[in-house]
């Protein structure tokens, strides 16, 4: 069954011919209920969905906008997806249960290639499933796609099957990743383009990921000035420092605070408003980027050129932070809940003012880790930093009114900036 709007009415339909697959029985329960309350609940639109193959096994990508990303889809088809997940998601027992178990996910360790993964992969398409991922890997925060690289063409190459390629349309307006809460407006779940095995078989790596950024590369911006669609919040710009961290009038870092439709900097008092269509204009004429995608993109250029210049000196204003783990086996170990979090150009910092080993407490430490040990790192959910250190998994939360992106940001100018270079 199928969710439709027309006239602002929800009407459910079913299609003949439509290849079911083994749904798990949760799934079959949750998607006539839950699944069609969701989609009704964020005015959620279908278009091109007559394009869909009539059988498995084949591929669904998209862009990754919303943290309910996959539920839309699997709520709006009448197969089951098996979706690609990060391994976090299984790390508890009831969360693997209910992911492995009931909803028969797949888990893959974000940031590092993984062999289970593309195993598991293979045996749901030899059984003529349905698998779902999205090649970014992690959700937008500006509302631009990341491209697709290379990586990804060749584990398409290898599966030989259809590749749905969907985009989500507005579902990064109807809530950011960086948002306190959601926004009204219409989310529309757009069939793009469906590629054929015969479409890909004969091209190299390289024409490969051209098609498939062809197809698959959004811009939220762009498609807004198109669409002009209002979304309407009371808050739509709390918390909007989790993506910009930094001022375009003082260059200062860290000091930028969202409330309601405003947001100021705390270090020369400029400040700017954001729009029900997520444009950005400065008051009394301060300086400012027209939406958060420039923005974004202005800060990173001169986070790259503070990273270059050689120092030791903590780069940020520290954060605050809330949780500090290491994994040990499939368990994560609390170390501290009461630290601060900084960075060099080439190291992360935790200063501790309570540290727990075992049963013991111990107070002031500073832990150092330096980017040349870390292997994989990955955001969870909004403020949770998880990276892969000298072959252990740390977690570092900070306050949710600050930015954990900009370290991710400033390790991989560090990886792209000094490891090809061999420093």
């Amino acid at each position: 069954m199928l969710f439709n709007r027309r006239n602002n009415k929800s009407v459910l339909y079913l299609q003949k011919g439509w290849f079911m697959s083994k749904t798990p029985w949760l799934i079959k329960l949750v998607r006539p209920t839950y699944g069609k309350w969701m989609l009704h609940h964020y005015d959620v639109r279908l278009e091109g969905y007559e394009k869909l193959p009539q059988k498995g096994p084949f591929l669904v990508i998209g862009n990754h906008t919303h943290i309910y990303d996959p539920v839309f889809l699997s709520s709006s088809t009448p197969f089951h997806i098996h979706w690609v997940m990060g391994a976090y998601l299984f790390k508890t027992k009831l969360l693997n249960f209910i992911f492995d178990k009931l909803v028969k996910g797949i888990s893959k360790q974000q940031g590092k290639s993984d062999m289970h993964t593309i195993k598991a992969m293979r045996e749901t398409l030899s059984h003529n499933g349905v698998v779902g991922f999205f090649p970014e890997g992690t959700r937008t925060w500006d509302g631009d796609s990341t491209p697709v690289n290379d990586a990804t063409a060749k584990l398409i190459r290898l599966f030989r099957v259809p590749v749905v390629v969907f985009h989500l349309e507005g579902a990064y307006n109807s809530k950011p990743r960086w948002a306190s809460e959601r926004r009204k407006g219409p989310i529309i779940l757009k069939v793009v383009k469906v590629i054929q095995k015969e479409d890909f078989e004969h091209k190299s790596i390289k024409e490969l990921t051209s098609l498939l950024n062809s197809s698959l590369t959004f811009s939220a911006d762009k498609w807004q000035k198109k669409s002009h669609i209002p979304y309407k919040s009371t808050n739509r710009a709390k918390w909007i420092e989790q993506v910009l961290y930094a001022c375009p009038s003082c260059s200062s870092f860290s000091t930028i605070e969202g409330s309601k439709d405003t947001f100021k900097c705390n270090n020369c008092h400029s400040s700017w408003q954001m729009n029900e269509f997520d444009e950005i204009k400065g008051i009394n004429e301060t300086p400012f980027y027209p939406s958060v995608a420039l923005w974004h993109t202005w800060e990173q250029s001169l986070l790259e050129e503070l990273a270059k210049k050689e120092s030791s000196v903590p780069l940020f204003t520290t954060d605050d932070g809330l949780l500090f783990q290491c994994a040990d086996g499939n368990k994560l170990i609390v170390l501290s809940k009461n630290f601060s979090f900084n960075a060099t150009n080439r190291t992360f910092i935790v200063h501790v003012a309570s540290f727990m080993k075992g049963q013991t407490c111990f107070s002031e430490k500073t832990i150092v880790f330096n980017f040349d040990a870390i292997s994989s790192i990955i955001i969870n959910a909004k403020s949770t930093l998880e990276f892969t250190h000298a072959s252990r998994i740390y977690r570092v939360r900070i306050k949710p009114a600050q930015s954990i992106l900009k370290y991710v940001e400033l390790y991989h100018i560090y990886l792209d900036s000094y490891l090809k270079e061999g420093i």
